[in-house]
């Protein structure tokens, strides 16, 4: 079971911190964070926050200390970024507290950003630090020689490095710095655990050997460098978890030391003496979770538009500026609805153990109350002990979220049913609907109402009345998931090489394979369905997941349940799943995946990009169908409409690191001029069939209720306009001038159904076929009739070849590169063409000949091969065999 990662990382954290608990007596022990912080953080380290002008925190000084206090803290200490205001003014009122801060320093030679926390300095100290700290060495040599204990903070995260940090910088390091924090309260057990394996394999000679290969004195950095100490923190911003993890000072003679010397003077003794042990417990993405939703919603309290000139005069990428709109208009909005607000004013006050007050009970709306008990499930969870809180708070949240979902989903119900909204998206052509979707360049197309009137449209502010709320609240939640999930883990390829070069704690290597089909009647999901087959058989590191209300989970198989289910006007025939995405995105963590195959340009497709930028990973898509042709043919989608179409799905595509496709035609498209893409991100790969499909003897009376001498053209596959059923009349018509006994069996359904059977009143309609009746079929027809122009691969094709029927088909895409020409079946260009080469083989064609070749050409498709080339594809290993 891949939980066995996490619960590894849990097991070895806790043997850990257990021995570090035990190493000191609790009478000669001070328990202090070293790393906390408070509203005097006030710019932040993320671009996005610069821009928007928001503090790192609005939390004041004395609400950090009742937290510290209540989670056990004897000793005090603030770091903020780059200053010891708050330590400075607490002491101003006589409070004792060690004076501190966390400094964002460079390492020159590499170009590389930390921080540094140091403690024990005065003002006059801390100016010079200020100056300093643009040069990791010379900061270091200053405070070794003003005795200013320093160390290195969450040393495998935040880095201004455009690419990995090379192992020699962690080298470098180690003659830099005596102290490490080791346990992160805000970082996940993973790369702690990590930082821990790093300094217990560090020996004497290695200290030496560096010493030698870099040219440095480490003794001018710090004063024992052969001993390297751990600390802890709680790096804690919001005041929810301060003191939670943090650091065992040990001071002999405690109780007779402190009648003469105070918590500060003391913590700053043990710490300059590396006497410390880090405290904490296993964390994952729930706490930095919790820490970011809080914040997300002081910022709705507290924000003010910095304007526009701000975002556009400042420093940063595009795509930081455009994310920063974004949030300013989301954050704005949000304050524009009063019970959003209110809603955020609860549940932040909740958070510090506040319950709300009885009146508001009893005005708040019925469908609000599990909502608002849940909030005071929250405030009395305030009090729990320390282990206990993350989780009970974290469930609070995800039962939040739930019911904010249902009440989204029914809200969404009616207005579809009862506003205009459906009706005028139902009456829209779609060529009408593409059109909305370009926002015009002209400031006056938002602000006049007669030219909103003169475009037509659907007046979207009506109909998300009485939606923002939980839309809102929704939005909320999921972001601090991905917020969490991408700070934790935007090291994440650093964290693998790192843990590659200590040999311990490897992530595993796994993929989620998302899809928004699997128990439907369609190619995707046959294949995946075949995919699954092989994937249990073979043992390999992947899950299938997809949303459906009428499947099981299974082994390699994850089906979680639709929160809402629709279908499309202009395509009845799909039906759309709307999951749970935190439960998707928790999904990820908590399965081990390292890796994302999407197979549908749906909503799951979507949620693979969110998966690869929150956790860091690599996200592949496999391409089944041609959506730019079924735009044109299905859709009827046309003209510039066509072009937009395009260009939707090659920013789609872009955003993949591979994309695996199955035909060379595909592959030509997509690195070509019209797409775009490296041809170094598309791969081609493949399908296979299912053992069953083998050459047999063919029996025309069972398979079709026919003569064994009744010649038989077989079509296999949906019914519709696409797939090009409606020329089979005129093949049907042309063939019986030379097989005057032919019969055309069509299995499969669809929209074209009734048409053809007008045209082709003596055709066999089977409907859809079970599966393995279909190897039978195959085996006692004469030729399979493909006149699609369509289809990506063409399973039936390698279907039918597998049992010995030869096919035809057009000389394009998946037929094309599984038919050869004249031996195993036959590939035209025009209907015409396909017309006469159908009568040409049915007169004089060696079907015996054929037959042969079309099993032998089969035989080339064998999921050894096909599925060794899709891993390897993908970055993953896998045996060349089954077992």
């Amino acid at each position: 079971m891949q939980e066995d990662f996490q619960q590894t990382l849990k097991n070895e954290l806790s043997s850990f911190l257990l021995k570090q608990q035990n190493r000191f007596p609790i009478s000669e022990t001070i328990k202090i964070d070293l790393h906390c912080h408070d509203r005097n953080s006030d710019v932040p380290d993320e671009l996005i926050g610069r821009i928007l002008n928001v503090p790192e925190t609005w939390l004041p000084s004395e609400r950090l200390f009742e937290v510290l206090k209540k989670n056990g803290c004897n000793a005090f200490t603030i770091t903020n970024h780059n200053n010891a205001r708050s330590c400075y003014e607490l002491q101003d009122k006589g409070i004792d507290i060690l004076t501190a801060a966390e400094f964002s320093c460079m390492v020159p030679d590499f170009g590389i950003g930390i921080h540094v926390l140091a403690y024990g300095f005065t003002p006059e100290q801390e100016i010079k630090l200020e100056k300093l700290r643009r040069n990791v060495y010379r900061f270091q040599e200053y405070a070794v020689a003003e005795n200013i204990p320093t160390t290195w903070a969450h040393p495998l995260y935040h880095y201004a490095a455009k690419q990995n940090p090379p192992q020699e910088f962690f080298n470098k390091m180690l003659l830099v710095f005596d102290r490490f924090e080791m346990l992160n309260g805000q970082r996940d057990s993973w790369q702690n655990l990590l930082v821990k394996e790093w300094l217990e394999q560090i020996t004497p000679e290695n200290i030496d050997k560096y010493e030698k290969i870099f040219g440095i004195n480490p003794k001018n950095f710090c004063k024992d460098p052969y001993h390297k100490a751990m600390t802890g923190g709680s790096d804690c911003h919001s005041g929810l978890f301060a003191g939670m993890s943090g650091t065992y000072l040990h001071l002999p003679n405690l109780e007779e030391r402190l009648k003469t010397s105070s918590y500060s003077q003391l913590a700053l003794e043990a710490i300059r003496n590396k006497q410390t042990a880090p405290f904490g417990a296993y964390q994952n993405t729930q706490k930095m979770t919790l820490a970011f939703l809080h914040y997300a919603c002081q910022i709705a309290l507290n924000y003010k538009d910095p304007g526009l000139l701000r975002l556009l005069l400042h420093k940063g990428e595009s795509s930081d500026k455009l994310l920063a709109f974004a949030a300013s208009n989301l954050f704005c909005e949000v304050q524009k609805h009063s019970t959003t607000t209110s809603f955020v004013k609860i549940f932040l006050d909740s958070m510090i153990g506040k319950k709300p007050n009885v009146l508001k009970k009893l005005l708040i709306k019925p469908v609000y109350k599990p909502i608002f008990n849940e909030a005071i499930n929250i405030a009395e969870k305030y009090n729990s002990n320390s282990e206990q809180i993350v989780n009970e708070y974290y469930n609070s949240i995800l039962a939040i979220h739930s019911q904010l979902n249902n009440i989204l989903v029914e809200r969404l119900d009616k207005k579809i049913g009862t506003s205009d909204f459906g009706k005028n998206f139902e009456n829209k052509d779609i060529n009408s609907f593409i059109e909305k979707l370009e926002l015009p360049l002209s400031i006056r197309a938002y602000l006049d109402d007669e030219e909103k009137k003169r475009k037509g449209g659907i007046d979207i502010s009506e109909f998300l009345d009485g939606l923002s709320f939980p839309f809102f609240c929704s939005l909320f939640i999921l972001s601090a998931h991905f917020t969490s999930a991408k700070t934790l883990f935007n090291t994440r390829p650093l964290l693998s090489e790192f843990s590659g070069n200590l040999g311990k704690y490897r992530h595993p290597k796994r993929i989620m394979w998302l899809t928004d089909t699997f128990g439907d009647s369609n190619g995707v999901a046959m294949f995946l369905k075949e995919m699954h087959s092989e994937i249990k058989e073979r043992n390999l590191p992947i899950d299938i997941v997809c949303c459906n209300s009428s499947l099981a989970s299974e082994d390699n198989l994850v089906v979680l349940k639709p929160l809402k289910e629709f279908s499309l006007p202009q395509y009845k025939d799909y039906t759309f799943r709307i999951p749970n995405f935190v439960e998707l995105h928790n999904l990820f963590f908590t399965g081990s995946y390292d890796r994302v195959i999407c197979s549908t340009e749906g909503i799951m497709g979507m949620f693979g990009l969110y998966l690869k930028h929150a956790y860091t990973v690599k996200a592949s898509f496999y391409m089944h169908t041609d959506w730019l042709m079924f735009a044109r043919k299905v859709l009827n989608i046309e003209g510039s409409n066509l072009s937009r179409v395009r260009r939707i799905l090659r920013s789609f595509y872009k955003a993949f690191d591979k994309v695996l496709v199955l035909n060379s035609d595909q592959k030509t498209w997509l690195s070509g001029t019209h797409m775009n893409l490296n041809p170094e991100n598309v791969s081609q790969t493949a399908h296979w069939v299912n053992s069953h499909f083998t050459p047999q003897a063919p029996d025309k009376k069972q398979a079709f209720d026919l003569p064994e001498n009744t010649p038989v053209l077989l079509y296999v596959g949906r019914v519709s306009n696409e797939k090009g059923v409606l020329e089979l009349p005129a093949i049907y018509e042309r063939a019986k001038r030379v097989a005057p006994e032919l019969k055309v069996v069509v299995a499969g359904k669809g929209p074209a159904q009734e048409q053809l059977k007008k045209e082709m009143p003596d055709a066999i309609f089977l409907d859809w076929v079970q599966r393995d009746k279909l190897p039978l079929m195959y085996a006692s027809a004469d030729l399979l009739v493909l006149p699609s122009r369509f289809d990506t691969f063409a399973m039936v094709v390698l279907e039918a070849l597998s049992c010995g029927l030869p096919a035809i088909a057009y000389n394009t895409k998946g037929p094309k590169d599984i038919i050869k020409h004249g031996q195993c079946g036959f590939l035209v260009e025009t209907p015409t063409e396909m017309q006469e080469q159908i009568a040409k083989y049915l007169q004089n064609g060696d079907r015996a000949a054929f037959r042969k070749a079309a099993a032998e050409r089969a035989a080339a498709y064998k999921p050894d091969a096909i599925i060794a080339g899709l891993m390897e594809a993908v970055g993953m290993e896998t045996p060349l065999t089954s077992p």
